[in-house]
């Protein structure tokens, strides 16, 4: 009796000291987190997890293969995907994918894939490797979601969608003032999107009025050349009558950007959500995204692209003449791509118990204290869901402390 009112003492004691701890922490840059990959080391396993609904490693079959595994593909003249021998550390794999644009032959190329099923969250992790000389991009991997049944990505550039239809979020690279291939940021479709025409965001009747609307993260974040990173997509889905939508990516396990009801504070001008600036005239929460206005609207789309019309048409090039450029021919490779319903992280080495919050193999006080610090830094990510109750908040950190007490 006495041991047990110890320790739920020790846990009301603790309770509040995590209370209070969680709001004063500096919101410091957390250390790479992981989710289900580090259940699995080198990815092995992985894809026979309950959580995820698709996996392609390429290590498998020729490249007319992967239309037994995805939907629709785009390799002109059979020369623009190909397999190379290069793979990721901490994986056991052996190839990956490579798309190779041409200037004056294609626009880059791409896989798509309609899922069977539609999900409400979903998330989607891949990791890209440019060429040391690559150019600018103009659009790259997309997580999205159609009420049409057509086995193709169909194009909508320039028009809003209606709620009904379609809405999807491109994880892009911005070249405005950047060193090649861009900065990451959002590049966003959805039913209340912004007209880049007038102030106040509406159409003015011209043609294409709705071009997607930009989601940076607070700071600029290069994309690196000659280099594997890891990038992972979230789209949570809203209730048809709110706009309670969410989005997030992660570079190399790092959170890079969050939007979703209230994470920051700005005033929309034209296609934008200004929060800093001459044109943040009006501050107020940012309201949230309206992806649907029906439940037969889910997250069934993955987009792996490499699109470079605009860089080749325009023969962009780099302010400084000094940085490598190839802007004839534009490369990337691809490889261990997941979609799953929960936060998959990077790929491991060694098996992890549980979510090894600090990155050291091992569940202790440790992981607790880096808990709380992504709790501080940001109160609706996911990864810090360490029970799995679908809301992060404090109790994850106490139900991860009684674990660590447990022993």
């Amino acid at each position: 009796m006495k041991k047990h009112l110890s320790l739920s003492l020790a846990l009301l004691a603790a309770a509040a000291l995590l209370a209070a701890l969680a709001y004063v922490l500096p919101a410091a840059e957390p250390a790479p987190q992981h989710g289900l990959a580090a259940l699995y080391p080198g990815d092995i396993g992985l894809a026979s997890d309950s959580s995820v609904v698709f996996y392609e490693d390429f290590e498998s079959g020729t490249v007319a293969d992967l239309l037994t595994r995805w939907t629709s593909m785009n390799n002109k003249d059979n020369r623009v995907l190909d397999f190379v021998a290069d793979s990721i550390a901490g994986s056991p794999g052996r190839r990956s994918l490579r798309i190779t644009g041409a200037k004056g032959h294609d626009t880059g190329g791409d896989l798509w894939k309609l899922l069977d099923k539609g999900y409400d969250r979903l998330y989607a992790r891949y990791y890209c490797k440019f060429a040391p000389d690559a150019p600018y991009v103009h659009h790259f991997v997309a997580l999205g979601g159609k009420t049409s049944t057509a086995p193709y990505p169909e194009g909508a550039a320039g028009t809003r969608p209606n709620g009904y239809d379609r809405f999807g979020s491109t994880v892009d690279l911005e070249r405005s003032g950047t060193p090649p291939p861009g900065a990451w940021f959002f590049y966003t479709y959805w039913s209340e999107m912004h007209s880049w025409q007038t102030e106040s965001g509406e159409s003015d009747g011209r043609p294409n009025p709705f071009y997607g609307n930009p989601f940076r993260p607070d700071s600029n974040l290069i994309a690196r050349r000659g280099q594997w990173q890891c990038v992972e997509i979230m789209i949570k889905l809203n209730q048809p009558d709110s706009t309670d939508g969410e989005q997030a990516f992660w570079v190399d396990g790092r959170l890079a950007a969050h939007w979703g009801p209230g994470t920051h504070t700005g005033t929309w001008f034209r296609d934008a959500f200004r929060t800093s600036g001459v044109f943040n005239t009006d501050p107020k929460p940012f309201a949230g995204f309206r992806w649907r206005k029906t439940e037969a609207l889910r997250i069934n789309t993955f987009w792996l692209q490499y699109y470079l019309a605009s860089i080749f048409e325009e023969n962009v090039r780099p302010d400084d003449p000094a940085i490598p450029y190839n802007g004839d021919i534009a490369r990337v490779e691809f490889d261990n791509v997941v979609l799953a319903t929960h936060y998959i992280g990077p790929i491991v080495s060694t098996l992890s118990t549980g979510y090894d919050y600090n990155g050291d193999g091992v569940k202790g006080l440790g992981d607790v204290w880096s808990l709380l610090r992504l709790h501080a830094t940001d109160r609706a990510d996911m990864r810090a869901d360490f029970n799995g109750d679908g809301s992060p908040d404090l109790r994850d950190a106490l139900d991860l402390l009684l674990e660590v007490l447990k022993g």
